[in-house]
């Protein structure tokens, strides 16, 4: 029982490490190329993927912090967080956002949009957290978290984001759909949710860190 217990915890270990180098030199790409460039596109490069894959992560991890932080300082400017909020946002938003192949600047402009970043935030219509996720829909799909725990819940939040995006064929569909559902993404109010989140994006995007 030992033995198969050192196990797990060093293939736990593996795949944080891999994890970390992945999205490492993904935002590494990010950075070097222009912002008309999405983080989708990036990922998609499997060129990059396999040189990912290559390299040991001890490498990476100086850069990892520095990424973090450049994503804080974004959070900080743009939506007024305090820097130890947006730091813990920044390493959440991050890393969900590599796990689920999406735009970390989408990502964060939901969760603005969605809940201005109240880690316990409560809709009258019973929707939870950052990402604002109703349970009786969506527990059983995120295994059961704690809504309330800001990083599960921005887990579920960005693996619900790219299930809509693999039902619809697109991202813009997927961010309607997660305002309004699937079934009704060509209505005005989907529209109007679409264009809120672009302008949250648009304004991470642009933000000068020196």
């Amino acid at each position: 029982m030992r033995a198969t217990q050192e196990i797990d915890l060093l293939e736990s270990r593996h795949k944080k490490a891999l994890l970390l180098q992945f999205a490492v030199l993904v935002f590494s790409a990010l950075t070097a190329l222009t912002t008309s460039f999405s983080l989708a596109e990036v990922l998609n490069n499997r060129e990059v993927q396999l040189i990912t894959f290559a390299k040991p992560a001890a490498e990476y991890r100086g850069r990892w912090v520095d990424v973090t932080e450049d994503f804080a300082v974004r959070l900080q400017v743009a939506f007024g967080l305090r820097h130890r909020d947006a730091v813990e946002y920044a390493d959440w938003i991050l890393e969900a956002s590599v796990q689920q192949d999406l735009d970390p600047y989408l990502l964060a402009g939901l969760v603005h949009a969605e809940s201005t970043f109240r880690k316990t935030a409560r809709s009258q219509a019973g929707a939870l957290g950052p990402t604002q996720i109703k349970p009786k829909y969506w527990s059983k799909f995120c295994g059961y978290p704690n809504f309330f725990d800001p990083e599960q819940n921005i887990h579920c939040g960005a693996r619900i984001l790219a299930h809509l995006r693999d039902v619809c064929g697109d991202v813009n569909c997927a961010i309607k759909a997660y305002n309004v559902g699937v079934g009704a993404t060509r209505g005005a109010a989907a529209q109007r949710y679409l264009r809120k989140i672009d302008r949250r994006r648009a304004l991470l995007a642009e933000q000068t860190i020196l």
